[in-house]
């Protein structure tokens, strides 16, 4: 479903917004479909990013606490039990 808004922005960012519609052959509506797409989905990797980089601090938090872990001789003891 396509619906339709008002916007308003300055002469000289319709300006530039016109000559990248044209440059790309789109209508001004497409062209900013795709580019809210686009910073949307930029957004979207940054929080993931950022979601993967707290992950990794908390694995290097737990790995400083409980020392040096061969994982290996873990999973050999583990068989041996099992």
């Amino acid at each position: 479903m396509v619906v339709k808004i008002n916007v308003s922005i300055s002469k000289a960012v319709l300006e530039k917004l016109d000559e990248a519609a044209r440059d790309t052959k789109t209508s001004r509506s497409a062209f900013l479909t795709r580019a809210v797409e686009h910073y949307i989905q930029e957004k979207e990797e940054e929080k993931e990013l950022e979601r993967r980089r707290r992950a990794a601090d908390r694995i290097t938090r737990i790995a400083e606490k409980i020392g040096p872990w061969d994982a290996t001789a873990e999973v050999l003891k583990w068989r041996d039990r099992h």
